[in-house]
C-alpha cells in the first residue's frame, strides 16, 4: 500500500521516544484512536519496525466474532501462558494478572494490541490492571480502537474512562489525511485522477485513497466496496433502510427528511451515527462520513428499491417546500419522472449557470438530456446549445464543439437560413479557434455572417460581425479588426445591446494596445470590462481581464500585467471560467519568466503544459515558458520536447501571436546550441507575415535574432528603447532600460557583451543568479571567440561578500558615501559616467535599496548586507494569488 504514513510522523515521533529499554523506570500505555481505515494498523506495524533488537514485540488482535474467547488477544502476544490462561477461572486471575505483567517486565517490551473495541471483558479488564501498574515497568503498550465504535453504554466507553486519569496513559486521536497528502499521494503514484475529487470522495480516510490509487480507476475498488458492506452487515434493518435513504439524499438531509424518506425512527439514524456511516454536518443535517461508502451503499440499493426512496424523497421535498431545482431533478430522473426531471433539471441549470457555478449548469443540461423522449427537436437544439456554452466556459471545448455541432444540425433540419443557424455557425467558429483550428475558425465566421445578414439585424448578427473582427485581432490584422469591431459597435449601440458592445471594444482595445495606438487601446479594454463587469457579463469580464493583462506583458509592462492578470484568474476561479484562468495562469508565467522568477513561472506553467486536454491556445505560452527555462538552465532535453511540441501546436494555428513567441524561443535554442543557421531558419518563417501585425517589441526581439544570426535586418522606425540600444552596441545604455523594465535575463545578456571585464562579470553573475547557467556559459563562449576579456568566477572579495559586490561596486559605494555625484564619481574613478550609471544601479540592486542616499548609509550605520529575502522582486521564487 503506498504512502499510509504520510502525515503521521507527530504521532511516530512520541511512539519512538516511549520504546522502553533496560534504564525504562515507567511504562506507558497509549490508546490509539481513529475511524476504521484511518491507518492505526499501519502506524504500529512500522512502528515495530523502528524498535532495536533489545527490545521483544508482542502484538495480539480482538476478533469480531460474536462470543470472543477470554483474552484471545493476550494468547496471540504471549502464546506460552496459554496453558495458564486456558485454565483460569474467576478467582485466579488476579494471580493470571500478575504473572503477565511480570512476564511483560522480565525486559524492554513493545506489547501492540489491535481492535480493543472488539475486546473480551477479560482483557479489557487485564489492560485496566496493567494501566494502573505501569510504575516499574519497561513496557509500552499501544491499544488501537475504533472511536465510533466507543458509543454510550458499551464496555470499551467504560475501560477508556476508567484510564482516563491514571499517569502513563495518553491517548491519541489519528486523523484522516489532509487534502495536501492526498495531492502528494497522487503525484506520487503519478496518478490522472484528480487529487480534490479522491479528497472529497474519501474523506482522507488513508484506506479508501489508497485502495482506489492501487485500483487506478475512477469507481470505487471491490476492497472498498467489500470493506463499506461488512460494516453494514453489523448494523440492524431499519440502521441499513436509513443509509440507504441518506445514499438517496445525499449530504446534508435533515432528520425529520430522512426519518420519513426512510420509514424508520430518530433511533435508527442514532445507530448509523454510532457506528460511525453517518455524521452530523451544519443546519442539523446528516451524511456519510465518506463519499465513497456513500457510492457504494447507492449502488448496491436494488433498482425498485432505489425507485421508490427518489419518488417517496421527490413527493416529501415537494410536500415541505423550500427543496432546490437541482434536487428535485435529480429524484424525478431517479424515479422516472422524466417530464419533472427535465423541468426541474433545465431550471437548476438556469439558476446554476446565473452564479456561475458552471460546471453545474453543465451537468444539469446534460441530464436533461439524458431523457430525449420528453424533448421535441427545437427544445433539444436549444439545449445542446446552451450546454455547449457551459461546456465552453470549463474548459471541455472539445465537448463544447460536439454540442454546438449537434445543435447546428438540428437548426438546419428546421430552418437551414434562421438566426439559431447563424448563431451555431458563430459559435463554431470559436470553438475552433479554441481548438486550434485556424482555417476551420475562418470558414464558419464567414458562414456566420453571410447566414445572419440575410436577416433582420439583432443580437446575432452584431455577435458575428465582432466575431470577425476578433478573428482578425487574433491573427494580428489591426486595420481588419478595426473595420469589423466598428461595425459591430455601431450596430450594438443602436441595438442597445452591451454584451455585444463589451465583446467588440475588447477586440478593438486589444488590437490597439498590441498595435498602433497602447494608450487608447488600455482605454478601450478597460471600457469593456466596466461594461462586462456591470452587466455580470463572466465570459466578457475573463476576456477583457485576458487580453488586457496579455497586451501588457506583449508591451513589457510587467507589473501592470501581473496585477491584472492575478485579478482575472481569482475572478475566473471563483466562476469556474477554467477556459480563461488556464490561459490567463500561461501568460503570467510568460510574465515571470521575463522577470527571472523561473521556479515561480515553472510552477504555473507546468501543469497547462502536463494536461493534453488544454486547448492548444493555452498550452503554446505555457510550453514555450517551460521550454525556456529548461533551456536556460541547461536540461536541453526537456527544452526540446517542449518547444518542438509548442512548434507543432502554433503551426496548426497559423495564427502569429502563437507562432512568433515559438520561433523566438527555438532562435534562442539554436544560438545556444552553436548553430547560427539554425537562429536563422527559426525567424525565416515570420517574413511571410506582414509586418504590420507584429507589437513593435516583437519584431525587434525578432530582429535581435536575425542579427545574432548574422542575417541582414531592414531598418525600422520606433524600435523599443532596449532593443535600439543593443542595435547600436550601447550595452550599458540597453541594460539599464532592461533593468527598469524588470527583464533581468535581458539585462544580464547586455552587460555580458560590454568591452568592460567588469560589467561582464556582473551579466554572468546575474544570470547565474537567476539559474540561467546555460545562457551564461553561452555568452562566455561568445565572448571568448569575439577575442574579448573573458571573466573570471567571482573574485574571493566577491564570494566572501555577502551582497555579492565586486571590487569595483565596493569602490563606487564608498564613493557614494561621501556625497559625490555620478559625475563626480566618473571623473575620480577615471570612468565614463554611462558606466558609473550602471555601477551605481547594480550596487542598489544588490542591496535591495530604492535610492543612493539609502545605499551611501550602508558604510555608515554599519548596516548588516540584505538577506536573500531582500533581494529585488525577480530573485524571489515565491509565487501567491490574491
Amino acid at each position: 500500500m503506498v504512502g499510509v504514513l504520510v502525515e503521521r510522523d507527530p504521532f511516530l515521533a512520541p511512539l519512538l521516544e516511549w520504546v522502553p529499554d533496560r534504564q525504562t523506570s515507567a511504562g506507558r500505555l497509549v490508546l490509539l484512536g481513529g475511524e476504521a481505515g484511518v491507518g492505526k494498523t499501519s502506524l504500529v506495524g512500522f512502528l515495530t519496525t523502528r524498535v532495536g533488537p533489545e527490545v521483544t514485540v508482542r502484538r495480539g488482535y480482538c476478533d469480531n466474532v460474536a462470543t470472543p474467547p477470554p483474552l484471545g488477544p493476550v494468547l496471540d502476544a504471549l502464546p506460552d501462558l496459554a496453558a495458564e490462561i486456558d485454565a483460569t477461572t474467576g478467582a485466579t486471575r488476579p494471580r493470571l494478572f500478575r504473572e503477565i505483567r511480570a512476564r511483560l517486565a522480565e525486559a524492554p517490551t513493545l506489547l501492540v494490541l489491535e481492535d480493543v473495541h472488539w475486546a473480551d471483558e477479560a482483557t479489557l479488564e487485564l489492560v485496566r490492571f496493567l494501566g494502573r501498574r505501569l510504575d516499574g515497568m519497561p513496557l509500552l503498550a499501544v491499544l488501537t480502537f475504533r472511536e465510533d465504535e466507543a458509543g454510550a453504554g458499551t464496555p470499551l466507553t467504560t475501560f477508556l474512562g476508567d484510564l482516563a486519569t491514571a499517569p502513563f496513559v495518553d491517548r491519541m486521536h489519528l486523523p484522516p489525511l489532509t487534502a495536501g497528502a492526498v495531492e502528494a499521494l497522487v503525484a506520487q503514484t503519478s496518478s490522472s485522477l484528480d487529487a480534490g475529487a479522491l479528497y472529497r470522495r474519501t474523506g482522507g480516510n488513508p484506506f479508501f485513497v489508497t485502495e482506489v490509487l492501487a485500483s487506478g480507476a475512477t469507481d470505487a475498488p471491490a476492497t472498498v466496496r467489500d470493506a463499506v458492506r461488512a460494516r453494514l452487515g453489523r448494523l440492524s434493518p431499519a440502521a441499513r433502510d436509513v443509509l440507504g435513504a441518506a445514499a438517496i439524499l445525499g449530504p446534508g438531509a435533515s432528520l425529520p427528511l430522512l426519518c420519513e424518506v426512510a420509514g424508520q425512527s430518530v433511533e435508527a439514524v442514532d445507530e448509523g451515527v454510532r457506528h460511525g456511516m453517518l455524521v452530523g454536518v451544519q443546519d442539523g443535517g446528516f451524511a456519510f462520513r465518506h463519499e465513497i461508502a456513500r457510492e457504494t451503499v447507492e449502488a448496491d440499493l436494488p433498482n425498485a428499491l432505489r425507485m421508490r426512496l427518489h419518488a417517496t424523497a421527490l413527493a416529501t421535498l415537494v410536500r415541505l417546500g423550500g427543496a432546490d431545482d437541482h434536487r428535485l431533478a435529480h429524484h424525478a430522473a431517479g424515479s422516472g419522472r422524466q417530464e419533472d426531471a427535465v423541468r426541474y433539471a433545465i431550471a437548476a441549470a438556469t439558476h446554476s449557470a446565473r452564479l456561475g457555478a458552471h460546471r453545474e449548469a453543465m451537468r444539469e443540461y446534460r441530464l436533461a438530456l439524458g431523457v430525449p423522449e420528453v424533448l421535441d427537436r427545437a427544445r433539444t437544439a436549444e439545449l445542446f446549445d446552451h450546454l455547449s456554452y457551459e461546456c465552453y466556459l470549463t474548459n471541455d471545448v472539445e465537448q463544447a464543439f460536439l454540442a454546438r455541432r449537434h445543435a447546428l444540425e438540428l437548426h438546419e433540419q428546421a430552418d437551414p437560413s434562421s438566426e439559431a443557424v447563424g448563431a451555431a455557425q458563430r459559435w463554431l467558429s470559436r470553438l475552433s479557434w479554441f481548438l486550434g483550428r485556424g482555417e476551420d475558425a475562418e470558414r464558419y465566421g464567414h458562414l456566420a455572417v453571410a447566414t445572419l445578414e440575410s436577416l433582420p439585424p439583432g443580437h446575432e448578427l452584431a455577435m458575428a460581425l465582432s466575431n470577425t473582427s476578433q478573428l482578425a485581432m487574433l491573427a494580428g490584422r489591426v486595420p481588419e479588426t478595426l473595420e469589423w469591431g466598428h461595425r459591430a459597435i455601431a450596430l450594438a449601440r443602436t441595438l442597445g445591446d452591451r454584451e455585444v458592445e463589451s465583446h467588440a471594444l475588447n477586440n478593438v482595445g486589444t488590437a490597439l494596445l498590441v498595435g498602433t495606438d497602447p494608450v487608447e487601446g488600455i482605454a478601450r479594454l478597460r471600457q469593456s470590462l466596466d461594461i462586462a463587469v456591470t452587466d455580470d457579463l463572466h465570459e466578457h469580464v475573463a476576456r477583457a481581464y485576458t487580453n488586457l493583462g496579455v497586451g501588457l506583458v506583449r508591451n513589457r509592462r510587467l507589473a501592470e500585467s501581473d496585477e491584472c492578470l492575478r485579478a482575472g484568474i481569482a475572478y475566473c476561479s471563483d466562476r469556474d471560467l477554467d477556459s480563461w484562468e488556464l490561459y490567463m495562469a500561461a501568460w503570467l508565467a510568460a510574465s515571470l519568466l521575463e522577470q527571472g522568477r523561473y521556479a515561480a513561472a515553472v510552477q504555473l506553467a507546468d501543469p497547462v503544459v502536463r494536461n493534453p486536454s488544454v486547448p492548444p491556445v493555452s498550452r503554446i505560452p505555457a510550453l514555450v515558458v517551460s521550454g525556456t527555462v529548461a533551456l536556460r538552465r541547461g536540461d536541453l532535453r526537456l527544452a526540446a520536447e517542449r518547444l518542438d511540441l509548442a512548434r507543432d501546436l502554433a503551426a496548426d494555428t497559423g495564427e502569429i501571436q502563437r507562432i512568433l513567441p515559438v520561433a523566438a524561443a527555438r532562435a534562442e535554442a539554436a544560438w545556444m546550441a552553436d548553430d547560427l543557421d539554425a537562429t536563422a531558419r527559426e525567424v525565416a518563417p515570420l517574413d511571410a507575415f506582414a509586418t504590420d501585425v507584429f507589437l513593435g517589441w516583437e519584431l525587434a526581439e525578432t530582429d535581435w535574432w536575425r542579427r545574432i544570426a548574422g542575417v541582414d535586418v531592414p531598418g525600422r522606425t520606433d524600435v523599443p528603447e532596449p532593443f535600439a540600444r543593443m542595435a547600436d552596441d550601447d550595452w550599458l545604455a540597453a541594460a539599464a532600460v532592461w533593468e527598469r523594465l524588470g527583464c533581468p535575463w535581458w539585462q544580464g545578456v547586455c552587460l555580458s557583451r560590454s568591452d568592460s571585464v567588469d560589467d561582464a562579470r556582473a551579466g554572468t553573475e546575474l544570470l547565474a543568479a537567476l539559474g540561467a547557467v546555460e545562457t551564461r556559459s553561452v555568452l562566455l563562449r561568445d565572448r571568448r571567440r569575439a577575442g574579448q576579456v573573458v571573466p573570471r568566477g567571482p573574485r574571493q572579495q566577491t564570494r566572501t561578500n555577502p551582497a555579492g559586490l565586486t571590487a569595483r561596486e565596493l569602490e563606487v559605494l564608498a564613493l557614494l558615501s561621501q556625497g559625490l555625484t555620478n559625475a563626480q564619481l566618473a571623473d575620480r574613478l577615471f570612468l565614463s559616467q554611462k558606466t558609473v550609471d550602471h555601477h551605481v544601479s547594480s550596487v542598489l540592486r544588490k542591496l535591495g535599496e530604492p535610492n543612493r542616499a539609502a545605499a551611501a548609509a550602508w558604510p555608515v550605520s554599519g548596516g548588516s548586507f540584505p538577506t536573500w529575502g531582500q533581494l529585488p522582486m525577480w530573485a524571489s521564487d515565491s509565487l501567491s494569488f490574491p
